[in-house]
């Protein structure tokens, strides 16, 4: 199968299996990650999830040219709607843990996550210029959001690479590690982030990219103030206060 999904607590991991094409995202891939962002949206039971690629040679190297050229019923990328590349609109936190070359579609795969940890020798770039298309599933639209606009038009542009170094210093990647090391990592902040209240992560990250991306800076704080009211109301939020008050690790329901 060119999707793998396990489940490691409530952390669903995805992982795109696919080595021997760099985990190029061929049809079948493109239908099962839909799927899988699907089944982590709707299970409760997961609060993480981290998609990565198989092996240490590349988290995902794009659109699959190769089969696209052969035959053009190969070209998912022109029947997006049918499927799902990345989890827009899923409100639980997701981490790319890029262990490679991270390029073209598989870019647009991992800015579309919450976090980037990212292995010392992965590389990233859009690639569209050098092969005369336009950078798709969000990739002009997120660099231009994420880090200094003049490097997000460099990385357009020019289509080429940069490391993981680089990648860290302009904001692009949260945390770097070790060769082999990111889906480690990754798990190590999963298991961070289900700790803390499910209701208050989604809301505050539902805040950010709505807010923070989309709305002038007063509606935004609007929408701040009504999420703040509305958790305020919740079981977890006093949960939260009385796990402070009684000294011991809060016990979240998601409710």
């Amino acid at each position: 199968m060119p999707i793998d999904t396990a489940r490691n607590g409530s952390t669903f991991v995805i992982t795109l299996n696919r080595p021997e094409a760099m985990n190029a995202i061929d049809p079948q891939m493109f239908w099962d990650l839909g799927a899988a962002w699907n089944e982590f949206e709707h299970d409760d039971s997961l609060l993480v999830a981290i998609v990565t690629g198989a092996g240490t040679k590349a988290f995902c190297a794009g659109r699959d040219l190769v089969k696209s050229v052969q035959d053009s019923g190969n070209d998912w990328s022109q029947r997006r709607s049918e499927s799902r590349l990345t989890p827009d609109g899923i409100w639980k936190p997701v981490i790319a843990a890029v262990n490679g070359h991270c390029l073209a579609a598989g870019f647009g795969l991992a800015l579309g996550c919450d976090l980037r940890v990212a292995a010392r020798n992965a590389t990233f770039g859009t690639m569209a210029a050098k092969r005369g298309i336009v950078a798709g599933g969000g990739q002009t639209q997120r660099l231009a959001r994420y880090i200094p606009f003049g490097k997000a038009m460099e990385m357009v542009l020019f289509g080429e690479r940069i490391d993981a170094e680089e990648a860290h210093r302009t904001g692009l990647v949260n945390r770097l590690v070790d060769e082999g090391q990111a889906l480690d990592a990754s798990l190590e902040w999963a298991a961070k982030l289900a700790e803390n209240g499910p209701l208050a992560v989604r809301a505050m990250k539902q805040l950010m990219y709505e807010g923070g991306l989309d709305m002038h800076f007063h509606d935004s704080l609007r929408a701040e103030a009504r999420k703040y009211a509305e958790l305020m109301t919740t079981e977890d939020a006093a949960e939260g206060a009385r796990a402070f008050a009684e000294k011991r690790p809060p016990k979240f329901k998601g409710r």
